[in-house]
């Protein structure tokens, strides 16, 4: 019997009221999960699906639950400018169109400035389009709520729903989303569905022409189609998953499903050269647990108190004086949990880069009716 009956919110937020909201919730991260089984199916036939839905299947007993997680600034945008990371850091930010084309390792920012140009507080991001445009449809006064609290301190009492929901469709890049605020992720690339299938997508094994198997992350990509190459985030998705399914597990997604702050340092950061105390404040989802590395962070601000006499503008990380919100970036991780078990049990048979589903599909795409928005990083081949 399936040891899970329902997918919880993210990080087990507190948002929903209902079981009817709860139940709602699931079924969209359950329609994810069953296309990615769906994907598995159409290569290796029907119960051999080595990416399993944990409502479905029973997790038995997991002999790991990995968190893989990778650093929060986009590495595609800082591999333009080698050598040079202050213009990397300018090209990442400053509006929400360089927001919405470069912060694509599902972590983004908004950045707070005062008259003197300093900045004064970055908040950031990892929630996903998905649940918002849930929670827009289900509940929007905990919408309305939720933006106030996350948004520039100064403007907060200025949202109103009818900014956010507009002819009864919520607006994922209004302004409170975009000029004042980092709510939740804009960047296409960024969605929950595109999580869940870059896992189920890299649980099909590969080979070369010569039948060698093909292990490293790069190739992995080029081969299945799956993510970009050149972010941090999709190769090492990708490489570890595939690396399980490679030894015979069997993989699925922890619950709650969702894209994770998993850690954030204060390493370098100095105010003259001396050490400052922790100025992070996780405002949604739970930090790691004592003696544990990682968290289940979903808004995460930086921000100096009042009365320290300073600004965050006024600090440094190591030398250099903290101009743009990737600096502090750079000391955050972002990830997801995956959990593993049936140990070496499976041993399905690898396909080359231009294999096609061959067996018939447990069901037509899911996700058209529930995914909150077109997945644009998975290409299904």
């Amino acid at each position: 019997m399936p040891t899970l009956t329902r997918f919880d919110p993210p990080a087990h937020i507190g948002d929903f009221t209902t079981n009817e909201q709860r139940d709602g919730w699931s079924g969209i991260v359950s329609d994810f999960f069953e296309e990615g089984v769906d994907f598995n199916t159409g290569f290796v036939g029907a119960g051999k699906s080595q990416f399993y839905h944990p409502l479905m299947t029973s997790t038995d007993e997991p002999h790991d639950e990995p968190c893989i997680d990778w650093p929060a600034f986009p590495k595609l945008v800082k591999d333009r400018f080698p050598g040079n990371a202050m213009q990397a850091f300018d090209a990442a930010e400053g509006t929400p169109t360089k927001r919405e084309r470069f912060q694509d390792e599902y972590l983004e920012w908004h950045v707070v400035r005062n008259s003197q140009n300093k900045i004064t507080r970055v908040s950031f991001t990892c929630e996903t389009t998905q649940y918002y445009d849930f929670l827009a449809r289900t509940d929007p006064d905990a919408l309305l709520e939720i933006y106030r609290s996350l948004v520039d301190p100064a403007h907060k009492n200025e949202v109103v729903v009818g900014e956010l929901i507009v002819g009864g469709q919520y607006r994922p890049k209004n302004k409170w989303n975009t000029e004042f605020g980092a709510v939740h992720l804009i960047q296409p690339n960024n969605n929950l569905f595109a999580e869940v299938m870059i896992g189920a997508q890299a649980c099909i094994l590969r080979k070369r022409s010569d039948g060698a198997p093909i292990t490293d992350s790069t190739e992995l990509i080029r081969c299945a189609g799956y993510g970009e190459e050149g972010r941090a985030s999709d190769p090492k998705i990708g490489a570890q998953v595939n690396a399980r399914a490679r030894a015979g597990d069997a993989i699925t997604l922890r619950n709650p499903v969702a894209l994770y702050i998993t850690r954030f340092s204060n390493d370098g950061i100095n105010h003259n050269g001396a050490p400052v105390p922790s100025f992070w404040t996780l405002v949604r989802g739970t930090a790691a647990p004592v003696g544990q590395p990682f968290g289940m962070g979903l808004h995460l601000v930086y921000e100096v108190p009042s009365d320290a006499g300073f600004v965050v503008g006024d600090l440094k990380i190591g030398n250099d004086p903290i101009r743009f919100g990737g600096q502090l970036a750079e000391n955050v991780h972002v990830g997801l949990f995956a959990v593993l078990t049936r140990k070496g049990t499976l041993d399905n048979p690898a396909f080359a880069c231009d294999a096609v589903p061959t067996h018939p599909l447990a069901a037509a795409s899911r996700t058209a009716k529930r995914s909150g928005g077109a997945p644009t990083r998975v290409a299904v081949r």
